[in-house]
C-alpha cells in the first residue's frame, strides 16, 4: 500500500486489540454505536480476553499508521 501522504511504500502489520474506536472531534465514546459510522464506530468485538488482529500499514518516513476499517483478523 502506497502512504497517502509521501507516496511511498508501507509496511504491512496489525495492531492487537479487542477493540478500535473512531470517535468525531464533536463526539463521545459510547457502549454501543448505531447508525451512520460519521457519528463514530468500534472496529472488532468489544471483549477484554478476544484480542484481534486489526490490519494496519505503517509509513516510517512519515510515522503514520493506516488502520482497515472493514476487516479483522
Amino acid at each position: 500500500m502506497k502512504c497517502g501522504y509521501c507516496g511511498r511504500e508501507m509496511l504491512k502489520g496489525y495492531i492487537p486489540t479487542p477493540a478500535i474506536e473512531w470517535i468525531p472531534a464533536y463526539g463521545k465514546s459510547k457502549m454501543r454505536y448505531t447508525g451512520e459510522k460519521e457519528e463514530g464506530f468500534r472496529l472488532g468485538k468489544q471483549h477484554f480476553f478476544d484480542m484481534k488482529k486489526q490490519p494496519a500499514w505503517y509509513c516510517p518516513a512519515c510515522d503514520v499508521i493506516t488502520i482497515d476499517c472493514k476487516c479483522t483478523e
